[in-house]
């Protein structure tokens, strides 16, 4: 027997067992008229169930023998759609199998919580500002985020993948070169930086339709939310993205805003003076878990750091001094860094004026902040 098999939950040494294992393909680069053979030995006659999941770990096909089949390889297929008969979106799942001898005798095999989660080593990441491409190469398969920001400890400027699903090998991610909030071209910006962040999945995975650009879920399960019952239970760990839930893994949609009527320059931009109270909110939708794990707010003019709060409510204000910057165009940026690796951030293009009786002498900005 296999390390693996042996690492198996295979119950008293009496019960039937499930080995050699496989998906054949694992890789279904089509949906419309493709199908998974789940390949199997075993090793007595049992009734089988075949249970496919999704990234939720939530059932979402249950395919059963017809009766009990004989000892040895056999095969239960799955033509790629839910328990509803919907096809299924483009996304990773995986199975489990699970047999029953006539004795009463049951086995399941599960590779999810053994063989899922190491961290990916992203290599030969670069930035095409021709082609608007950011190439990368994966190891294995995985869940990908890419962000954007700037070296020298500036701020984050753009998600560019929130833990999407790719295969091993090279991949080309289209980027527009600005940030999230489309106001700074960083195409050729001198301090770009790029962040790869992965994570493996498991051997009992299937990769199913083209390369998506965001997680999409079958949000209506009639059939009920059955989740697959885990085989073992990881140490809370920080920053540890696959103990998220993935409903929950991505990052944050958040906001600045001005206060209301402020003048406007001939390029449409707000004209800041003096002492400028601005508030930052996070989208209703990722309200409440941002609200239930620790973050803080960073601010950054220019792409130089200026305040943060190392406690963080919401919604927020700072009172930004725009006597501590020069008259002109600048580029207001947030971040709510979240203490599990969540991270919002959005800019605001501004421009700042002095008012003609402004008070000199201050070379640092006040800065606070107040609860609204």
């Amino acid at each position: 027997m296999s390390l693996l098999a042996a690492l198996l939950p295979m119950g008293p040494a009496s019960a039937v067992q499930i080995t050699n294992v496989s998906a054949e393909p694992a890789r279904v680069p089509q949906i419309e008229d493709a199908e998974v053979a789940l390949v199997f030995r075993l090793s007595e006659p049992a009734s089988v169930t075949l249970n496919v999941y999704d990234g939720r770990d939530l059932l979402i096909r249950r395919i059963d023998s017809d009766g009990r089949i004989e000892a040895g390889d056999q095969r239960l297929t799955w033509d790629l759609r839910d328990q509803s008969g919907r096809p299924v979106p483009a996304e990773a799942y995986h199975y489990t199998l699970i047999a029953l001898s006539s004795a009463g005798r049951r086995v399941e095999h599960d590779l999810t919580d053994l063989t899922a989660g190491d961290d990916l080593v992203a290599t030969e990441v670069a930035w095409d500002p021709e082609s608007k491409v950011i190439r990368y190469r994966l190891p294995a398969a995985g869940r990908v985020n890419i962000r954007v920001g700037l070296d020298d400890n500036g701020p984050l400027l753009a998600t560019v993948l929130d833990w999407v699903v790719r295969d091993a090998g090279v991949h080309e991610e289209p980027w527009d070169g600005f940030d999230a909030a489309g106001v700074l071209d960083l195409s050729h910006h001198p301090k770009l930086a790029i962040a790869v962040d992965a994570f493996g999945l498991s051997d009992n995975s299937i990769l199913v339709g083209p390369a998506a650009a965001r997680v999409e879920l079958i949000r209506e399960l009639p059939w009920g939310r059955e989740r697959r019952v885990a085989q073992r239970h990881d140490r809370k760990r920080m920053h540890f993205h696959r103990q998220q839930p993935l409903e929950e893994r991505g990052d944050y949609r958040i906001s600045l805003t001005l206060p209301d009527n402020l003048p406007r320059d001939a390029e449409g931009l707000p004209i800041l003076t003096g002492i400028v109270p601005i508030r930052l909110d996070v989208s209703e939708d990722d309200r409440e878990r941002v609200l239930e794990r620790r973050f803080e707010p960073v601010f950054f003019v220019d792409g130089t750091f200026v305040f943060e709060n190392e406690v963080g409510f919401l919604p927020m204000t700072w009172r930004w001094d725009t006597a501590g910057v020069n008259q002109g165009v600048h580029f207001l940026t947030a971040n709510l860094r979240g203490y599990e690796g969540n991270f919002g951030m959005t800019t605001l293009k501004v421009r700042v004026m002095r008012m003609a009786d402004e008070a000199q002498g201050s070379d640092a900005a006040l800065i606070s902040e107040e609860r609204q």
